[in-house]
């Protein structure tokens, strides 16, 4: 068997074992080596991946005129990441006061651009590491030119964010993207590319559907969030 065979049949094996698994049983910091297995999609920063895929979620501030929206957040996450891999988002409080020793996602809400103060675990803890746009009155305005069309833009914006949270970098990003694709770098980079590029990617701003079909993961990147993370032997209950 060749080093190349070899490393793959390794990493194969790896994502049985975790499959097995329950969520809580197995830190995931093996997955760190990760392998090039030529099928996958996703670009993502394995220093960032977390060694536990159940993973604490809060919100800076819960007022009552936001509830519906958050629920759109937290089940746009759920039917997404979770529902495809081991990772389980937990809790969707509102967050205790913060400490030094916070963590998990802290998310707040504010009438700007979304974005994610770093890839993966990066954001533990970190006050707004995440911040969400439920109005869009000042940004992406198109997004508030009906109720339906304002849920899809807030889910969609969740589960791109969330896909950061989870170390996955901008698929426009990627040094081999074609020259179609014309959206303009941002943010951090991956180290591993997990191949071909993926136009559908969630994470991808070529994919210029990505945002009205309210947060659709890519055949891709399914394939990557279970790479990393692994899958349920058992779908967990909704």
């Amino acid at each position: 068997m060749t080093w190349t065979r070899m490393r793959i049949w390794l990493s194969l094996t790896m994502v049985i074992v975790l499959a097995r698994c329950d969520r809580s049983e197995r830190p995931l910091t093996e997955q760190h080596d990760l392998t090039h297995l030529g099928g996958e999609k996703g670009w993502i920063l394995t220093s960032g991946v977390w060694a536990n895929p159940v993973i604490p979620v809060c919100w800076e501030s819960t007022p009552t005129g936001q509830q519906v929206e958050r629920g759109w957040v937290q089940n746009a996450v759920e039917i997404s990441w979770d529902a495809n891999s081991r990772v389980d988002f937990t809790g969707w409080d509102k967050c205790a006061s913060w400490t030094d020793r916070s963590v998990g996602v802290r998310i707040a809400v504010a009438d700007k651009g979304a974005r994610t103060l770093g890839l993966g675990d990066a954001v533990s803890g970190v006050r707004d590491g995440v911040r969400l746009n439920f109005t869009y009155r000042k940004w992406n305005s198109w997004c508030a030119g009906s109720e339906s069309l304002r849920e899809r833009c807030i889910r969609a914006n969740a589960v791109h964010e969330f896909g950061h949270v989870l170390s996955f970098a901008h698929e426009h990003n990627r040094h081999d993207r074609p020259s179609t694709c014309k959206a303009a770098a941002q943010g951090s980079n991956g180290d591993v590319i997990l191949t071909p590029w993926d136009s559908l990617s969630i994470m991808n701003y070529c994919n210029e559907g990505r945002m009205r079909a309210g947060g659709v993961l890519s055949a891709g990147d399914i394939t990557s969030v279970r790479q990393v993370y692994g899958v349920d032997s058992v779908p967990p209950m909704r």
